[in-house]
């Protein structure tokens, strides 16, 4: 189990990490909008701007879904679960819980 502390110090990583990835969210919705044709200088310039709208949506889904786990990690940092790994049991690093605090299984069931 965590330590008061520690807790702490795992609930301030986790919101500076909400943080960055709202404003991340932010900046790829800006990235992602519709790509009007008369922006294109030429046809390749165009589908340059499609491929990297498309890669830019990815990464957009991928930061939402990491955004919906960091949320549901502080909502449970309280609760006796936090930091237990879903697998096997076994008490996930401190050290790991604080580079990914939405982790839910240790380095070995991962």
């Amino acid at each position: 189990m965590l330590s008061k502390e520690d807790k702490e110090k795992a609930r301030e990583s986790i919101n500076k990490k909400i943080d960055k990835a709202k404003a991340y969210i932010t900046e790829l919705e800006d990235m992602t909008k519709p790509i009007a044709p008369e922006n294109a200088i030429g046809r390749i310039s165009r589908m340059d701007a499609i491929n990297n709208k498309s890669l830019n949506e990815a990464v957009l889904r991928e930061t939402r879904t990491k955004l919906i786990r960091l949320e549901h990690a502080l909502n449970l940092i309280d609760k006796s679960g936090y930091g237990i790994c879903i697998r096997c049991g076994s008490i996930i690093p401190f050290e790991r819980m604080l580079i990914m605090p939405e982790s839910t299984k240790c380095a070995s069931c991962t």
